[in-house]
C-alpha cells in the first residue's frame, strides 16, 4: 500500500481566497514502488537540560535512496522556546516552535539532530525509508 504526504494550506490572505494544496507518493528511489519501511512515531520530553538529539545518524541509511524525515514540536511551553534542526556538524536548518512542523527528505550520509531551547519540552519524529 502506497503512502502519500499532503499539504494543504488555507491561506486567504496569500492565495487569493481559496486554498493550496498538494501531494505526492512516497516512492523509492528512480522507482513507482512504494517506501516500505517506517520508524514509526518516536516522542521525546526533554524534563530536564537540553542537549542534541540525534534522530537519523551518518550511516543509519543509504545516502541514494529516498528518504523522509517528518518531526513536530509537540510542545505547549511559551511560544518564544523552539527545537533547533541541525544537519551535520550543527549546521541548523531551522526552528519549529509549538506547533510546528517540517517533512523533508534526508540523505543518509549527513547527521539530522534536534535540539530543545529549554527544558521541559516535547516533540514527536518519524521516519519514512527504504529498508
Amino acid at each position: 500500500m502506497a503512502t502519500t504526504a499532503t499539504l494543504t494550506l488555507n491561506t486567504p490572505d496569500f492565495t487569493g481566497g481559496g486554498s493550496f494544496s498538494v501531494s505526492t507518493t512516497l516512492y523509492k528511489a528512480g522507482t513507482s514502488t512504494p517506501i516500505d519501511q517506517f520508524t514509526g512515531i518516536a516522542r521525546v520530553f526533554k524534563a530536564t537540560a537540553t542537549a542534541d538529539i540525534s534522530l537519523v545518524a551518518n550511516g543509519d541509511y543509504a545516502d541514494d535512496k529516498a528518504h523522509k524525515l517528518y518531526v513536530k514540536n509537540t510542545s505547549t511551553t511559551t511560544a518564544d522556546t523552539y527545537i533547533l534542526m541541525e544537519i551535520g556538524s550543527n549546521e541548523p536548518i531551522g526552528r519549529l516552535f509549538p506547533g510546528d512542523w517540517m517533512f523533508i527528505p534526508v540523505e543518509g550520509s549527513e547527521d539530522f539532530k534536534a535540539t530543545t531551547s529549554a527544558a521541559g519540552m516535547s516533540f514527536e519524529w518519524g521516519l519514512f525509508h527504504e529498508g
